[in-house]
């Protein structure tokens, strides 16, 4: 292997007149322009343009997909915490003692907040 060739972030590749590029750039040149240049011409349905009714093809897919994803994430939402929430509801007794002791603590200072508003108010 000739160690000119050889890079540590990119595969270098020879080209017929013996240049030598990054893979990337390879890859840029030989596969994806070549498909961005190929033109495909679409008869036009109904006397639509194609341009037009491809406007309505193209964001298709992505509904559908986006469509099955959402049933996919409410059927993961039925199994974890039940049709209405019933799993999630079931929970509330072990987080309750949290909760409570939570809310004994804002009472002490909601409790020394009045308290010192008071005293304020007195010596007016």
């Amino acid at each position: 292997v000739d160690p000119e060739r050889v890079s540590v972030f990119c595969v270098t590749c020879s080209t017929p007149d013996d240049r030598t590029m990054g893979l990337a750039s390879w890859w840029r040149d030989h596969v994806i322009e070549p498909i961005h240049r190929t033109r495909i011409k679409l008869p036009r349905l109904f006397g639509i343009p194609a341009s037009t009714y491809m406007q309505v093809v193209y964001p298709i897919p992505v509904l559908v997909g986006g469509y099955y994803v959402m049933q996919w994430a409410i059927g993961r939402s039925r199994e974890n915490l039940g049709p209405r929430g019933e799993k999630l509801r079931a929970r509330h007794d072990l987080a309750s003692r949290h909760v409570d002791a939570q809310n004994a603590e804002l009472q002490t200072v909601l409790a020394a907040a009045e308290k010192k508003k008071e005293e304020q108010d007195e010596r007016r």
